[in-house]
């Protein structure tokens, strides 16, 4: 028998009230695509990652951008790789502030002047809508090889199509979305 699909969405709302099974359960898929993701030379900023995704998790469910609870552990895997790029990115300039990832310094440092305010839509948000848009097979495809990191030939036999195939569909669900995104 099938199981029932988990309700992210009222975990999520929990965790914004500060529930901590919903913390527990939300970091335990943090965690597991911090490890599918390798990210064990920075274990020790594991936490800081963890919080960073839990903060842009909240506030993606607040502002309503994540609709559809089926989204939503693949939208997870997007914010942590990315909030896992940024944490590189800082670790790359140690002792340099991080206006991109601190929003507050990001505001106390601009200058309202002679600097544009930062741009007001998400890029992950844009992603999942173009990621939606995509027909079910390149999504599949997509989703498999690039958000759960599965190797071609593994992807292709989890999605039961040929090898040269899954290659077609990656070639052109990754065409779609740089259209879709442009």
């Amino acid at each position: 028998m099938g199981q029932e699909a988990k309700d992210w969405l009222g975990t999520l709302a929990a965790l914004a009230e500060g529930d901590r099974r919903a913390l527990d359960e939300i970091t335990n898929v943090i965690t597991g695509y911090l490890a599918r993701f390798r990210a064990y030379q920075i274990r020790d900023s594991w936490d800081d990652v963890i919080q960073e995704v839990l903060v842009a998790l909240i506030r993606s469910h607040r502002s309503g951008a994540i609709r559809d609870a089926r989204a939503f552990v693949s939208y997870t895997g997007m914010v942590t790789r990315s909030k896992l790029a940024d944490h590189g990115r800082r670790a790359s300039r140690p002792g340099a502030a991080d206006p991109v990832g601190d929003p507050e310094l990001a505001e106390a440092g601009r200058d309202p002047s002679t600097t544009p305010p930062p741009p007001q839509t998400d890029e992950l948000v844009d992603l999942e809508q173009a990621l939606d848009r995509l027909p079910e097979r390149q999504r599949a495809v997509v989703y498999h090889i690039y958000i759960e990191g599965r190797a071609y030939q593994e992807a292709a036999d989890l999605l039961g199509m040929p090898l040269g195939t899954l290659k077609r569909m990656q070639s052109q669900g990754l065409k779609a979305l740089r259209e879709l995104l442009l």
